[in-house]
């Protein structure tokens, strides 16, 4: 009984985890180059999740082409959330910053109702991946496709960020930004692309959600907070350790879940996030 019980922790815990853990990244991306922190981070996995939703129910669409279709959406709607708040408040002060992102998730909210309405809609499974078992361990299709899709962004950010000319620009951008002006680093395009960057995280995590939970034009606020506390629990000083954060997350959300009655698991789940926020690092004030 204990080993089913921690099997179907592991299983829920992992898909959700993976998907905060996208999340997490999206937020460490942003604070690391603008120290922003971006609540519109749970409206552009919205967004962009009803976009490939709709997008494939016109027309037939591939695994690959729906990657690209997904990073593409949330490329733009990052680049345009970027456009409409800090893109227009460089010298504003971080907390006029922070409220425009508020009011942003909130526009692209009404944004969700108008287009899509505010009943539950439950998008396709694009990718084709099979349920997996390792041993005494059962993943369900859900919770592997959140996982590759995870891991596979975290790899793919960590080369960009690292091998690239343009990633080692935005990292530069992140340590010292008059510094990167100076050695003629474009350093308000450096924000621009860490918003857009961000956003094509949300559209693909939406990738993973949407067909475990459905999509709400509620949901937003709440995946946002999630991986906002998972990715100061990882003190935004890695992306790894940033992930990390997301997957503990995600499992201890899990045994609350099965233990505890509906009626109490969310207000469960906030409370130990307060709590986690209050005890996490204090690193988050260091560059990655």
């Amino acid at each position: 009984m204990l080993a089913l019980y921690l099997a179907q922790i592991i299983n829920s815990g992992l898909a959700l985890g993976a998907v905060y853990g996208i999340m997490a990244l999206g937020f460490s991306l942003i604070f690391s180059a603008s120290r922003l922190i971006n609540f519109a981070q749970g409206e552009l996995l919205l967004l962009g999740g009803l976009s490939i939703m709709t997008l494939a129910g016109v027309m037939q669409l591939s695994p690959l082409v729906a990657l690209f279709a997904a990073g593409a959406a949330g490329y733009l709607l990052g680049r345009a959330l970027f456009a409409t708040t800090l893109g227009l408040t460089l010298r504003a002060s971080p907390l006029r910053q922070l409220m425009l992102t508020v009011a942003a998730s909130l526009v692209f909210q009404g944004v969700a109702i108008l287009a899509w309405g505010k009943n539950p809609l439950m998008p396709p499974r694009l990718l084709p991946i099979p349920d997996l078992r390792l041993g005494p361990l059962f993943l369900g299709r859900d919770t592997a496709t959140a996982l590759l899709l995870a891991v596979v962004s975290m790899v793919v950010l960590g080369l960009f960020l690292t091998r690239t000319r343009l990633g080692r620009a935005l990292r530069a951008t992140s340590q010292n930004a008059v510094a990167a002006r100076l050695q003629g680093v474009d350093t308000v395009f450096c924000h621009a692309l860490s918003f857009a960057l961000a956003g094509a995280l949300a559209s693909l995590a939406a990738l993973a959600v949407g067909p475990q939970t459905g999509l709400r034009y509620d949901m937003g606020l709440g995946l946002g907070l999630k991986g906002f506390a998972a990715a100061t629990i990882g003190g935004y000083t890695s992306l790894g350790k940033v992930f990390a954060g997301g997957i503990l997350l995600g499992l201890i959300e899990a045994a609350l879940v099965l233990t505890l009655s509906g009626e109490f698991k969310e207000t469960a789940t906030y409370t130990l996030i307060i709590i986690l926020l209050v005890i996490a690092p204090r690193e988050h004030d260091e560059r990655p």
